[in-house]
């Protein structure tokens, strides 16, 4: 027969102990915390051994979030009552006997040059700033979280690259070309502490109002990761080693990147046949 533990013991337990012993990014603790203290909110301080799946998928079901965010308290939920199996807290894992959402796949629509340029132009309280964070965004495919994560230290402008922690607490390096170099230098002289001193939140709103400044239409932190991706693969880039560059453990984001590429790739052939061009 399992331990009895309260559900908000419970919740300290895991992130305390187990998160902080296996090193999760406190991005990934973070958003725990959030799912699990929303839970506990609805559920009260009830007993573990009490709770069933029915209050799981209650709880899943009356949250009026996007299906990513509900898929990320599944997530969560699943990971709490992982550590109290392990722990002998409870005999199995409840969660998983819910079916993960599946949020919807929103198309992958990278930026043109126009509106990179665009964008570029528009840039007023912080200019240095801002345009080395533009292009370095678009240089790398570095995540934002990564983005604001990087110290002074982190910026080698000698080799051209950054060393950034990624998901898993896993350590790259990821290069860099000298224009972005230069803004970097810049950016680095104008101002002390760190390159890009925010958090998501921030960073998400700044690159928003630039682009309704601009005048472009959805622009997102991770597009202009998306936009990499795909323009790396335009111009030759080893499919294989994108996933290293961008810090995923699969070939599947990949493969979804290099198809996107090879329909631009077989359009932009169409347009420019000499064929059809010459009417021969």
């Amino acid at each position: 027969m399992s331990t009895r533990i309260v559900l908000s013991q419970a919740i300290d337990g895991f992130l305390n102990l187990d998160c902080s012993a296996r090193h999760l990014s406190p991005h990934t603790i973070a958003d725990y915390r959030n799912a699990l203290n929303k839970f506990i909110a609805m559920q009260g301080d009830d007993n573990t051994r009490d709770i069933t799946t029915a209050d799981i998928a209650r709880f899943l079901s009356r949250q009026n979030v996007s299906t990513k965010t509900v898929l990320n308290y599944h997530i969560a939920l699943s990971a709490l009552w992982s550590w109290l199996v392990r722990e002998g807290y409870a005999a199995e894992n409840i969660v998983r006997k819910i079916p993960r959402p599946r949020p919807r796949i929103l198309a992958i629509v990278p930026f043109t040059e126009t509106e990179i340029k665009a964008m570029l132009s528009s840039l007023r309280r912080n200019p240095e700033r801002d345009k080395a964070m533009l292009l370095l965004l678009l240089d790398t495919g570095l995540r934002v979280s990564e983005l604001c994560g990087l110290q002074r230290e982190d910026v080698d402008l000698h080799n051209q690259r950054v060393r950034v922690i990624g998901k898993g607490d896993k350590e790259r390096f990821v290069a860099f070309s000298p224009r972005t170099g230069a803004a970097l230098l810049k950016a680095l002289q104008a101002q002390p502490g760190p390159p890009f001193p925010g958090n998501r939140s921030w960073v998400a709103h700044l690159i928003s109002g630039i682009g309704k400044r601009a005048g472009v239409k959805g622009v997102h932190p991770h597009r202009f990761r998306h936009t990499f991706a795909i323009s790396y693969l335009r111009n030759g880039g080893n499919p294989y080693a994108l996933p290293e560059i961008l810090g995923h453990t699969t070939m599947e984001m990949t493969r979804r990147y290099a198809k996107l590429a090879q329909i631009d790739l077989d359009d932009a052939l169409r347009r420019a046949s000499p064929v059809d061009r010459w009417r021969l």
